[in-house]
């Protein structure tokens, strides 16, 4: 028997010109220039040495440790009494313990470290480094605690020698990380400012001099809006 198979049909194939929508056609200039843009970011991000991210990601972890700190010292004076009723700031620790330390009702200095086991708060900044702190004796006895009529007696400053601009005063507590570069034997003139065991701190930006401590301060006015709050004062 035999089969016949049949050619298969012809296929139609239109003989005019087949164009993609300009849609599909690829990238505009626009389009191109956005992702040039956003490439450029991302590799500026890249090249930003691996030391100077680390840097500004400790900066920014530190300030917020000192936040935490200020907010611990306001929950301290809140639940703590002295003799006569009055609410009063912990003393700084002065031997290495974590703990404050005072003669009778008195710190026994006001400078010192800080006393982060009464505050149930860390003991080093980002670069493990302890934090310093220094508070008013008006502030910080036992036995006759801090009223509104009470004065801190520490100034902030923007230089050491306290001639530009006053950025605080009357301050009753102040606590400082010493900066990536820790500087015990400062290496600035701000620096030592920050520690020679006196009323007066400066606080800028880091600098190119070697300036790198961050500085915070517990102003009177938020102490005392706290205590009224909290039933403490006055």
């Amino acid at each position: 028997m035999k089969i016949t198979v049949s050619p298969a049909p012809a296929l139609c194939i239109p003989t005019g010109s087949f164009h993609l929508p300009h849609a599909q056609s690829g990238f505009t200039l626009v389009e191109l220039a956005i992702v040039l843009f956003i490439v450029s970011l991302l590799l500026g991000g890249m090249l930003l040495p691996l030391s100077a991210q680390q840097d500004i990601r400790y900066q920014s972890d530190t300030q917020k440790q000192l936040a935490d700190i200020n907010e611990a010292l306001l929950g301290y004076a809140a639940s703590k009494l002295a003799a006569d009723g009055k609410p009063y700031l912990p003393c700084p620790d002065t031997d290495g313990d974590g703990r404050e330390n005072r003669v009778g009702n008195a710190c026994t200095s006001p400078d010192g470290d800080l006393p982060w086991q009464d505050l149930g708060i860390g003991r080093q900044d980002a670069w493990n480094n302890a934090f310093r702190y220094r508070v008013t004796a008006a502030f910080s006895n036992n036995a006759v605690g801090f009223t509104l009529a009470s004065t801190g007696d520490m100034r902030i400053c923007d230089r050491a020698d306290c001639s530009g601009t006053i950025l605080a005063t009357g301050v009753p507590a102040v606590v400082l990380s010493r900066g990536k570069n820790g500087a015990s034997a400062a290496a600035t003139a701000d620096e030592q400012e920050n520690l020679d065991g006196d009323i007066y701190f400066v606080q800028h930006s880091i600098s190119s001099d070697g300036y790198d401590d961050q500085v915070v301060w517990l102003s009177a006015n938020l102490l005392f809006n706290r205590m009224l709050s909290a039933g403490r004062l006055p």
